[in-house]
């Protein structure tokens, strides 16, 4: 049997859900190494704690760099992560999802790491009939980035048949602070918000009434970290969501009176390609298998993430 792992891979640890793990991690006594080419992410965002390396995880020296590290776990959140952007360039974010997945699997496989942990998105299920939406219902992805998720999937459970011990999460709409404010392409909470920050009109692509699952950052770092450290998360998918429903006129309304702006002007064009219409999630599976529990809902989540990003 495996040892239980002590140093830990994280890839896209510049970002903003990776860094919120990395300074987990450094909290529960782990030994850490960041890999990222701050495309996205900040080096800012690593604590000072852990080993950050900046690298282009599309190079193959990249992996002869890592591969000298011993390192027995992974955490691979490196990977382009706009839906919308996905149309623009397809073969680049079909190679940030499938590439560079294949080519740690390959990597965490040969050194005998103990755990690989994938971030899915839940945006694999496409326009569910059956809501809430279970880990068991079919997947019908309707962007390239979804698709890429979806095959990177496929992949993470064959390496688990060849002996890798791999773990699926699932995430929805993540928010908090610490986003990229100046991302305007990833991100509903971060990119409504970015606009109050800068004191333009709030730009809203599609209908007001489009329903999503929101979870707030600190429950996405507390649900990982359960399922990493609990042996009975191997070889399993989890919907690591809030499980409630939150519509985007709810989302304007409690964000624009987190910030004392509740007349703030919202503008509202059409939709980006492959939006969904709505969903909300069952997690009653991670629940039961590994105890996770969401505390913080949209209105004090919200209210945190405001209160953080009005201090910088």
């Amino acid at each position: 049997m495996n040892k239980p792992p002590k140093h830990i891979l994280v890839t896209g640890g510049a970002g903003f859900i990776g860094s919120a793990l990395v300074r987990r991690l450094l909290i529960e006594g782990y030994v850490v190494t960041v890999v990222d080419d701050c495309s996205n992410g900040r080096k800012e965002n690593v604590p000072k704690e852990a080993k950050f390396i900046k690298a282009n995880l599309l190079e193959e020296k990249t992996y002869q760099e890592i591969s000298n590290i011993s390192f027995d776990a992974v955490f691979h959140l490196a990977a382009q992560s706009s839906g919308a952007l996905s149309f623009k360039d397809p073969m680049a974010d079909m190679k940030s999802h499938l590439y560079i997945t294949f080519s740690l699997l390959q990597l965490s496989l040969k050194k005998k790491a103990s755990r690989f942990m994938f971030p899915s998105s839940t945006t694999v299920y496409g326009d569910a009939k059956n809501i809430p939406v279970d880990e068991g219902c079919p997947q019908n992805p309707k962007t390239y980035y979804a698709t890429g998720k979806l095959a990177c999937e496929k992949y993470v459970n064959f390496f688990l048949g060849q002996g890798l011990p791999a773990t699926v999460l699932r995430l929805p709409n993540v928010y908090g602070p610490g986003q990229n404010l100046q991302n305007k392409n990833q991100g509903m909470v971060s990119i409504y918000f970015s606009y109050l920050m800068e004191n333009q009109p709030i730009i809203v692509k599609g209908s007001k009434d489009r329903f999503r699952d929101f979870i707030y950052i600190d429950d996405v770092v507390e649900g990982w970290m359960r399922a990493f450290e609990v042996s009975g998360s191997i070889g399993e998918t989890y919907n690591l969501a809030s499980g409630n429903k939150s519509t985007v006129e709810q989302v304007l309304y409690e964000l624009k009176k987190a910030c004392g702006r509740p007349n703030y002007p919202v503008e509202f064009s059409s939709g980006t390609p492959g939006d969904q219409q709505g969903i909300t999630f069952n997690i009653s599976k991670i629940q039961k298998e590994i105890g996770f529990m969401p505390k913080i809902d949209l209105r004090e989540g919200l209210k945190k993430m405001v209160e953080v990003e009005m201090k910088k």
